[in-house]
């Protein structure tokens, strides 16, 4: 099974430089000092709320957007499903990665034990792939980047933290700021481009 750090590398190589919402903890922690990206929201302190953020920057414009949670996160902040599923944006990829666990907080298990998360991102209408491997989590990445969404992705990981990673201390401003210009940039290509083309 595949470790959270060999999923976000996968994850950085196929979203590239577009825009990614990615929930507080080791996930964030983890990106940031492996992938980092001026693209990326961290959402530090703000669990469960990925998905719903990911929902709003993709309803406010047209540039494609993905969201990461972890199995807690989501299983915190459900009611974002039907919300995705509702709104049906196309341009919308969650990224769930399933360990089963809080593993920023002791490794609790989380109900994920107990609860197909593919079952529920799919009863809330998204397109719903998973991936239990490198190869199967970048097959479904670059399908739904090809797809019309709303769609999600659960990647079952093992659990743990990768060793000796350093705290996410940069100041949620600036991180917002950040991810503000990066959109900002997107938006004026995309325009660029989309003349072009006229």
């Amino acid at each position: 099974m595949m470790d959270r750090l060999t999923a976000l590398a996968v994850v950085d190589d196929v979203v590239g430089t577009d825009p990614l919402v990615v929930t507080c903890g080791a996930t964030a922690r983890e990106l940031a000092h492996h992938h980092g990206r001026d693209s990326h929201l961290y959402l530090l302190d703000s669990m469960g709320l990925s998905a719903a953020v990911g929902l709003g920057i993709a309803l406010a414009g047209d540039l494609r957007v993905w969201a990461i949670e972890g199995d807690g996160s989501l299983l915190m902040g459900l009611n974002a499903l039907p919300t995705l599923g509702a709104n049906a944006p196309a341009t919308y990829t969650l990224i769930v990665l399933d360990n089963h666990q809080h593993a920023s907080a002791d490794k609790m298990p989380t109900q994920a034990e107990h609860v197909r998360l593919a079952d529920l991102t799919a009863a809330a209408g998204l397109k719903t792939a998973v991936a239990t491997d490198p190869d199967d989590l970048r097959e479904a990445l670059l399908n739904a980047r090809s797809a019309d969404g709303p769609n999600a992705v659960v990647a079952r990981i093992a659990g743990g933290n990768a060793a000796n990673t350093p705290w996410l201390l940069d100041d949620p401003a600036a991180i917002a700021t950040r991810f503000r210009q990066s959109l900002l940039l997107r938006q004026h290509d995309s325009s660029d481009a989309h003349a072009e083309v006229l």
